[in-house]
């Protein structure tokens, strides 16, 4: 059983009691509920609805479980023979979302 989904401007396979990395999702609480409507495709037992481009009037829940910071990331820039460099760090916020039990029609 699972389900995937545009989210965040990527596709993502979604399981049931799984949790997922979104990009970061503003003026948001720990533990409210969203709702993803861009569904492409839902495979329930031997069934498979495919949406073109997505499914109509399905939705799934998720809940925010935690905000987290990615991997850091060095940005290096430099101009040679000038004499000059620029050390940068940089962490991406994402929202870790959990999919609840059900998929696909609510």
């Amino acid at each position: 059983m699972f389900s995937i989904v545009n989210a965040s401007g990527r596709q993502f396979i979604f399981k049931p009691n799984n949790w997922y990395d979104l990009n970061y999702i503003k003026n948001t609480n720990l533990g409210d509920f969203i709702l993803l409507k861009k569904i492409l495709c839902i495979k329930k037992l031997n069934k498979i609805q495919l949406g073109k481009p997505f499914l109509p009037e399905s939705q799934i829940i998720g809940k925010i479980i935690q905000e987290v910071k990615g991997n850091k990331i060095t940005v290096l820039k430099t101009k040679p023979k000038k004499n000059y460099t620029r050390v940068k760090g940089h962490r991406q916020l994402f929202t870790r979302i959990s999919i609840q039990n059900k998929l696909g029609y609510e």
